[in-house]
């Protein structure tokens, strides 16, 4: 970037939709860079822009267009004349649908990846660290992943990190209140792709007078509640579903600690939530996996647990034990507000953007040997998947009934795990609610459905 000139460069987000993590720090990121005096931002939603995220731009002032994937010439015309486009990238099939149909005017790209890139189907592939000019992660987790780690050098060089945030500036001067009992938060989804499988056994364990676990967000909040109340331990919880950032908020302030056991195979890279309790100077107790390892110091910004039954001591402790909480508070306090900053992640990017502006515009195309009109949605959910589309591939090339009972039964065997039975989260089922013609991806979602059945 020449920085002799005054020219103020174009910066065009494109995103599948503007949802609660992402969105909140698309959006925050977006106001606080409104009035930058060398770049200007643009955001492009192939799905929907809600009525918040076009509230948040009236007011900051930035361009925003809802719905773009069926005005896919709109959206390459925008490509051709921004300076630098930044693909705000997970397994999305809205995304992954235009990236591999649409090759790109000449663009310089990036992506940002809001995944940590493990495990499958919310993986990488070799395919999307090739196609872009530069790759940023969204944690420091994401150089681990074995997609990575067997990259050649050259495409090692394109790859950086900036932690996502939705900043913690405006959690910091939240006010701890006084309440009765002793509560145990848990904020995110509620869904066993993201929590612990044993969550409620886990909560059940703990032997606090008058402790209470509040369980804020969806979707599957009312099935948990069902589920607790069916076991006879309805009573110690509270399941709010979604709630507003302001009423988030209010319920934040009422934690003494913040109950956060996940899944050890749980898709998160930098939890929104983990950085909002420590600025909050909520102490946050979490289970010894990679992420929470990674943005948690045991024993100085929160408490680790290597097991489940340590999970329960330690929170036990943090009851017993005032000096300590107050002692986690405070550092987790400091931790977060110096790490989790917009000012920081602006600063970061500006870098990432004077990087990129140095390297010519070039043609962008996904690596498919089919012509664009022979792709089918299923084709796209295979790109999706990469190394990982092995059963599925099976089952499109069996040539008799033998092989194709034996894909069968390794696709059902997939279904077992939490990460493929959402109905979100880059699974069949998600792809399936967005091309709902293909027989494919028809066979498959009532396949790993019928199988969870059988099983539950």
């Amino acid at each position: 970037m020449n920085k002799k000139t005054s020219k103020k460069y174009n910066i065009l987000h494109l995103t599948p939709h503007l949802g609660a993590g992402v969105g909140t720090v698309v959006l925050n990121y977006l106001s606080k860079v409104a009035n930058d005096t060398a770049f200007a931002h643009s955001i492009l939603c192939l799905d929907y822009a809600n009525q918040h995220a076009m509230d948040v731009a009236n007011k900051a002032s930035f361009p925003i267009f809802g719905n773009m994937s069926k005005k896919k010439s709109k959206v390459l015309g925008l490509i051709a004349d921004c300076d630098v486009l930044l693909i705000h990238w997970w397994n999305h099939p809205l995304l992954y649908d235009f990236l591999v149909r649409e090759p790109l005017p000449a663009s310089r790209v990036i992506f940002w990846a809001h995944q940590k890139g493990t495990p499958a189907p919310n993986n990488f592939t070799d395919k999307i660290f090739r196609y872009p000019d530069i790759f940023v992660f969204t944690t420091p987790l994401s150089y681990d992943v074995k997609e990575v780690q067997n990259l050649p050098a050259e495409l090692k060089k394109k790859l950086h990190d900036i932690w996502s945030t939705g900043g913690v500036e405006r959690i910091q001067s939240l006010k701890l209140k006084k309440h009765t009992g002793f509560n145990v938060g848990y904020i995110g989804n509620v869904d066993y792709a993201k929590m612990h499988p044993d969550f409620l056994d886990i909560c059940n364990q703990v032997n606090i007078p008058d402790v209470h676990f509040t369980i804020v967000g969806g979707p599957n909040g009312r099935q948990l509640e069902s589920e607790a109340a069916h076991r006879g331990i309805g009573h110690k919880f509270h399941f709010t579903g979604f709630v507003p950032e302001e009423e988030k908020w209010e319920y934040l302030s009422q934690f003494d600690v913040f109950g956060y056991p996940l899944a050890p195979y749980h898709y998160g890279s930098c939890d929104q939530v983990l950085q909002e309790s420590m600025a909050a100077g909520v102490v946050p107790i979490v289970l010894k996996n990679p992420m929470e390892s990674y943005m948690i110091k045991d024993g100085v910004t929160g408490l680790v647990a290597k097991s489940k039954e340590e999970y329960v001591i330690k929170l036990q402790e943090l009851y017993h034990n005032h000096e300590l909480r107050a002692y986690l508070s405070k550092n987790a306090q400091e931790y977060a507000i110096r790490t989790f900053s917009l000012e920081k992640m602006k600063n970061e990017w500006n870098a990432i953007f004077n990087q990129v502006l140095n390297t010519p515009k070039t043609i962008k195309k996904w690596d498919i040997s089919k012509k664009v009109e022979d792709i089918s949605p299923k084709d796209v959910f295979l790109e999706s998947l990469g190394d990982y589309r092995e059963d599925f591939i099976s089952y499109c090339h069996a040539k008799n009934h033998e092989e194709e009972e034996m894909a069968i039964q390794k696709i059902k065997k997939l279904a077992k795990s939490a990460n493929w039975q959402s109905e979100t989260k880059s699974s069949v089922h998600q792809f399936l609610s967005f091309f709902p013609d293909d027989k494919y991806l028809s066979s498959w979602s009532k396949l790993m459905k019928g199988a969870l059945n059988q099983s539950g």
